[in-house]
């Protein structure tokens, strides 16, 4: 169980904002989303960041943001021994080596507003939760739904859950009269376990229609992920019995991954 995703600007009038994750995932969020928002999150690779000046990626990758803040004893990091911290930096480490995401496509070409079979499938991260977004590039703060290139989400995403069973919970959170057709999703009881070598795998497979248009299309696939709590050094107890992340809300130790972009040729 790890951290889960999304930010928040906490805090009232007049008090200092901050940016929180969302242990737990995001059940009153289900819309259509980018990964944009995910401030709080680490980036898995410098791939992601091309866009930024070096200095700018390297303050976003785990070694300069999430394991400095461990390092450091920054916020609740303080209350670990060093001895501590470095186990709980060397089993994220593990988590996130066995952790990714891969994406597939029914056909590589497609007649303008055919019909076309996305499969994202998921490993690791933490739990309980973890977030699937179809998206258009693989620039975390330049990508857009994949409905901005022009392809229509044409019916629920199907979830499959690490039990290998169908998953409708988050869905089912969509106001009444709602379509169901976007592009983010939560992906519930996950849990991988570093001590133990197990990695939870999930799928969700999205129907589209190729845009009318005719032209050369990316498709690729965000996943947003947890990672102190699939360890317990990295869980604690809160307030009511809860589990949270022993960083906290303000911690980065969410992560945003990337599948390898698809390229879609409409003809």
């Amino acid at each position: 169980m790890a951290v889960v995703f999304f930010v928040v600007l906490a805090g009232g009038a007049g008090s200092a904002r901050r940016l929180s994750a969302f242990p737990g995932g995001t059940p009153r969020f289900v819309t259509n989303a980018g990964p944009y928002c995910a401030f709080c999150h680490s980036s898995v690779s410098k791939e992601q960041l091309r866009d930024m000046p070096p200095e700018a990626q390297a303050s976003q990758l785990p070694e300069g943001r999430h394991f400095s803040e461990i390092n450091g004893g920054e916020e609740n990091y303080q209350k670990l021994s060093p001895a501590d911290r470095e186990k709980l930096i060397a089993a994220i480490k593990t988590l996130d080596a066995h952790s990714g995401v891969s994406i597939v496509a029914s056909s590589a070409r497609v007649r303008p507003s055919g019909p076309l079979t996305v499969t994202v499938t998921t490993r690791g991260g933490a739990g309980p939760v973890v977030g699937v977004m179809l998206v258009d590039t693989d620039l975390r703060n330049q990508s857009s739904p994949i409905q901005t290139e022009g392809f229509a989400i044409t019916e629920p995403p199907r979830i499959t859950g690490p039990d290998g069973k169908p998953q409708t919970r988050f869905l089912d959170g969509r106001m009444a009269g709602l379509s169901k057709d976007i592009n983010y999703v939560n992906v519930v009881d996950v849990k991988s376990d570093p001590d133990a070598g197990t990695y939870a795998a999930c799928k969700v497979v999205y129907a589209l229609r190729a845009p009318a248009r005719p032209g050369n299309y990316t498709v690729t696939a965000a996943y947003l992920y947890g990672t102190e709590k699939a360890t317990a050094i990295g869980r604690v107890e809160g307030p009511g019995g809860r589990v949270l992340p022993v960083g906290g809300r303000d911690a980065h130790a969410g992560r945003i991954a990337f599948a390898k972009p698809l390229k879609i040729a409409v003809r």
